[in-house]
């Protein structure tokens, strides 16, 4: 019984022999881009008009995703006639230089796993082309920069007046002066009254008396911190250092107002007296865990003249 379109019996031939001849190169060469392509023929060994299939096998560590049979990879072939098949190949850029291989084979349409292998086909893949840097991008900032530079030159010329002569800066208004008033360390502890600016404790408040600049308050055993209230005209705030400039420059002072003194780090507290002129920074250690009382060094400047 004779097949359709006149390619023969259905079924494979009955000849002893494979049904095609695959021969090509011994090994294919890639360019630097990592593509390559070799020549095939594909023989009718079968005695009778076929239609073959082309398909490339890949070697060990090669992927079939690299191979492209050029144009259609199905072939009519006459009695004892010969086709020839390109095959491309591109390797990505990701993968690793070495050695690799592959097989081109042909089958029967009829018989699709039947392959007749060709030989062994070697090719080398070379290391990823390097890309080159784009110099041409660093050219161009280079000339916008120059002329943006020389537009601005030109225009401070054309806009300049030649009759006036620069003024001179104005000179930085001068620093206070301050002169040290007094130092000394004292520990803070629970309910401590003391008068800042004279560097003496006190045991109690009173309008006879009116000594006391801060108290020191809280529970120091529970939680480990003190806060600090000011008392009659002394306005508290923190700073980030220790300096006169510090305390001079400082903004939110609060007056009668509790402040949490952060017990696990040095913290700066200037008073300011706005009865007479004089300023104090009490520089405060970390809270001891065991009692809960800070060491704290203070400077107490008398401002002068600016």
């Amino acid at each position: 019984m004779s097949g359709g379109e006149g390619f023969g019996p259905v079924g494979p031939a009955a000849a002893e022999g494979p049904p095609f001849a695959v021969a090509g190169p011994a090994s294919v060469a890639l360019d630097a881009g990592r593509s390559g392509s070799g020549s095939f023929t594909v023989s009718n060994m079968t005695g009778r008009p076929v239609r073959a299939r082309v398909l490339v096998l890949p070697g060990a560590g090669a992927d079939a995703s690299w191979f492209q049979v050029v144009g259609e990879s199905e072939r009519a072939m006459p009695v004892a006639g010969t086709a020839t098949v390109d095959v491309a190949v591109k390797v990505p850029e990701k993968v690793p230089a070495g050695a690799f291989s592959f097989v081109v084979g042909a089958a029967l349409e009829e018989a699709p796993d039947q392959v007749v292998s060709g030989p062994t086909v070697a090719f080398q893949v070379p290391d990823p082309k390097k890309r080159r840097f784009p110099w041409w991008i660093v050219i161009l900032a280079v000339v916008l920069i120059l002329l943006v530079e020389g537009g601005i030159f030109v225009w401070r010329l054309l806009t300049s007046d030649p009759e006036t002569t620069p003024s001179e800066s104005p000179s930085a208004a001068p620093s206070p002066t301050h002169d040290v008033y007094g130092e000394y360390d004292f520990v803070a502890f629970n309910n401590l009254m003391f008068d800042v600016d004279e560097g003496e404790r006190g045991d109690y408040y009173s309008d006879e008396y009116r000594i006391i600049d801060l108290l020191f308050v809280g529970n120091m055993e529970a939680d480990g911190f003190l806060s600090v209230v000011g008392y009659d005209s002394r306005f508290l705030a923190f700073v980030d250092e220790g300096t006169f400039e510090a305390c001079d420059a400082a903004a939110g002072y609060t007056q009668g107002e509790t402040l949490r003194i952060p017990p696990e780090e040095t913290s700066f507290l200037c008073v300011r007296f706005t009865d007479q002129e004089r300023m104090a920074l009490l520089t405060m250690d970390p809270a001891n865990p065991a009692s809960g009382t800070h060491d704290i060094s203070a400077i107490v400047w008398e401002r002068g003249a600016t």
